[in-house]
């Protein structure tokens, strides 16, 4: 190496840059440049050339410091990465003519290297690690793409670095109990300000998420923050304003439900039990999907798939017995899954308070028919055709009494072929239950007019919902439904009988004749 002067900088630049073609010079020239303290030695001549503004100097620094982090070797990203010199080396990468922004990248990394202090923890040693894991990942996230370009080469030693950092970090904390009692505190705490608590928060999710590579440690873990308070304290920051507190606190609540579901299950079996108003775990979920923007929020769908996990019966009854299981879900039809129905039934008069509690009628009311409206609808759909097959008595109960279908079938008039297709959908559901009582509030309210209305407009033959409609009528005509087939005949075949192009109508009236014809034989 050429001594450590400012008129040799030239050529310190051109040595690194040529050694990085070969992976052997590469991890010599990583150990020389360790051996001799020579990062120090160019960080101080850094600070000369910043002082007296030698542009030429700090650009050639610049190249030499990239050039150090791209040898991509341990020895050098310890020296690199430690307190006494990352503001220097950041410094340094800032004089890169892609980045020219000299000290704005320092005021950043020190901003967010003060909120990364917030989690408590006292071990100064821990602090360091913990420190060092985020200007790795600052310098991963924030330079490297400016530097070298988005979807540029990685270096797969800072990655290995992180996640080293990252592992020693979590052996020490993952029993720590105070500490996490603590983090929990201070997250509910209102005095808690909105920074604190989105570091707080990205910090509890960031450990979660890297808990899952331990799957021995996992379950551990995972039940120790349960049983400090983890779900009452989730459940608090989904009920927040702030969208992106309540997207990580969702995050952490998938990742519990996916790896660790039994404690979730018990927790909504027991606010089912000990509350008057309902579990608030999940109306705190539907809460989300109502009153905030799909694209602001970014978490509709995994909500989605959050509430279909808790309401599955065969996984609640891997856990409770059949009496709680009962309790919870006549708590969920009389206190929550209105909540989610309202936008389909909004109608203050007939006591939608839920809804009001949550977001304006304004914002949801269907009959907008706007885009983001639609689509969260067509989410209500899904889940509402889950409980159809998941929860038979109790949702047959429920659309009966609000007279669901009716509702959801004029969606099939929506601009959006996906909404209209939901709504199809959740009536194929129905109707492949094969139940008599839903039959009769089929047949009695008359609710396959509105299709036959679809099928029979001009110029419907090219829509897609125009075809699915005949397939349902074809899921009629091969399925044990003599009931619906003998009203669709009876009541539509006058005007359905021009319908030609498929032989599904005059399949329908075969069958209907021929169970006349049976039933005739039957009384002789």
């Amino acid at each position: 190496l050429p001594p450590c002067e400012v008129d040799r900088l030239a050529e310190v630049a051109e040595l690194i840059i040529s050694a990085l073609s070969s992976a052997s010079c590469r991890e010599k020239l990583a150990l020389a440049l360790k051996k001799e303290g020579y990062i120090p030695k160019l960080l101080e001549l850094f600070r000369v050339c910043e002082k007296l503004e030698l542009s030429q100097d700090l650009q050639h620094l610049s190249a030499i410091m990239h050039g150090i982090l791209w040898l991509d070797q341990a020895a050098v990203l310890e020296v690199m990465l430690s307190q006494e010199c990352i503001m220097d080396v950041v410094g340094c990468l800032e004089y890169s003519p892609s980045l020219a922004q000299p000290k704005w990248h320092r005021q950043l990394l020190q901003r967010t290297t003060k909120l990364k202090e917030l989690p408590p923890i006292r071990d100064p040693e821990l602090q360091q690690k913990l420190h060092q894991m985020h200007w790795a990942q600052f310098i991963q996230a924030v330079i490297l793409p400016k530097v070298s370009g988005v979807g540029g080469p990685s270096l797969p030693s800072l990655t290995s670095f992180i996640s080293c950092k990252k592992e020693e970090i979590f052996r020490v904390l993952e029993k720590d109990q105070k500490f996490w009692s603590e983090v929990l505190v201070q997250l509910t705490d209102e005095a808690t300000g909105a920074h604190q608590q989105w570091e707080l928060v990205n910090f509890l999710k960031d450990f979660c998420t890297f808990s899952l590579t331990f799957q021995q440690n996992r379950e551990a873990f995972l039940q120790s923050l349960v049983k400090l308070g983890l779900l009452p304290a989730l459940e608090i920051l989904l009920g927040m304003d702030d969208l992106q507190v309540a997207s990580a606190a969702t995050d952490i609540l998938s990742y519990l439900v996916d790896f660790f579901p039994f404690p979730v299950q018990e927790f909504v079996l027991q606010e089912a039990q000990q509350r008057d108003y309902g579990t608030d775990l999940i109306r705190m979920l539907m809460k989300h999907m109502l009153c905030h923007p799909l694209a602001a929020f970014g978490g509709a769908d995994q909500v989605l798939e959050l509430l279909q996990t808790l309401l599955d019966p065969g996984n609640l009854l891997a856990t409770a017995e059949v009496s709680r299981i009962l309790v919870f879900f006549n708590s969920f039809y009389t206190r929550c899954l209105p909540v989610l129905t309202a936008p389909l039934l909004a109608n203050p008069d007939k006591g939608h308070l839920f809804f009001f509690l949550f977001c304006s009628l304004k914002a949801l009311l269907f009959l907008v028919d706007d885009h983001q409206t639609a689509q969260l609808l067509a989410l209500i759909l899904e889940l509402l055709s889950f409980c159809v097959t998941r929860h038979k008595e109790h949702m047959r109960a429920y659309i009966l009494h609000w007279d669901l279908l009716r509702t959801v079938l004029l969606l099939i008039n929506s601009k959006h072929t996906f909404l209209a297709l939901g709504a199809l959908h959740f009536l194929r559901k129905i109707i492949a239950q094969k139940d008599e009582v839903y039959t009769h509030y089929i047949i009695q309210g008359n609710l396959l007019a509105p299709l036959v209305h679809t099928l029979l407009e001009s110029g419907a033959m090219s829509s897609l919902l125009h075809w699915a409609v005949l397939e349902l009528f074809e899921f009629l005509r091969l399925e044990d439904c003599q009931s619906l087939v003998t009203h669709v005949i009876e009541t539509f075949y006058p005007a359905l009988e021009s319908i030609t192009y498929m032989q599904t109508f005059q399949g329908l009236k075969r069958k209907y004749e021929r169970a006349k014809h049976r039933q005739k034989q039957s009384v002789h």
